[in-house]
């Protein structure tokens, strides 16, 4: 997910030759990180129930994976894309949206907006929408690029591991390509439909490929 404010015009971005994070992007990021992994591994391993230290603790690493992967990723592809067409991108923690999260995660789910990427520029239509669509499609090539060790690795801590890390991913990128603003999918739809459609299809499907494998 992405916010403004952004000025979309038909106009030139020149590109920018490197990225850059800030000291207080840094930090925000560490917040969200930590906030929504510790929220996944309580809603997965439901330690306030059953006590199940080890199981918190290997939940702790699978949803680290998963969170780094599927949110950071994402984030990040959305503020690298944004920056190469000369804008300012940086992303910002919403510290309620971490709280909402360690509250429903209390109850077995997650639901969270830890944060997201600003960005502040002069961009067009176009470059607005591939901006959007950068974070869905990271989403969906770290879920492609694990299907083949779901496939081919027996039914150990690392197949599981690999198929909630892939799972989380399509899934992620399926509720940002909702058509909805904020979120991504709605300046994608208003950009290219066919491609829209493409993406959409795509995640929504491997989601439940992998939720009923068999």
């Amino acid at each position: 997910m992405n916010y403004g404010p952004y000025e979309v015009v038909y106009a030139y971005a020149p590109p920018r030759k490197r990225f850059s994070f800030s000291r207080q992007e840094i930090q925000d990021l560490g917040i969200a990180v930590g906030g929504l992994t510790l929220a996944f591994a309580i809603a997965y391993s439901k330690v306030m129930y059953n006590h199940n230290i080890p199981l918190f603790l290997y939940s702790l690493l699978v949803s680290f994976l998963a969170v780094f992967s599927g949110f950071v990723f994402h984030e990040m592809g959305h503020k690298f894309v944004a920056q190469r067409y000369g804008c300012w991108a940086e992303f910002r923690a919403f510290p309620r949206g971490i709280l909402m999260a360690l509250l429903f995660s209390l109850m077995g789910f997650v639901f969270a907006a830890p944060g997201a990427v600003m960005i502040s520029g002069r961009i067009t239509e176009e470059q607005n929408a591939k901006i959007s669509m950068a974070g869905p499609i990271v989403n969906l090539s770290i879920g492609f690029l694990l299907l083949p060790l779901i496939l081919t690795v027996n039914y150990t801590p690392v197949l599981l591991a690999a198929y909630t890390v892939a799972s989380i991913n399509f899934l992620l990128a399926a509720f940002n390509l909702l058509p909805i603003p904020p979120l991504d999918g709605s300046k994608i739809w208003r950009w290219n439909l066919p491609l829209y459609i493409v993406l959409m299809a795509a995640a929504v499907a491997m989601y439940f490929v992998l939720r009923h494998p068999f």
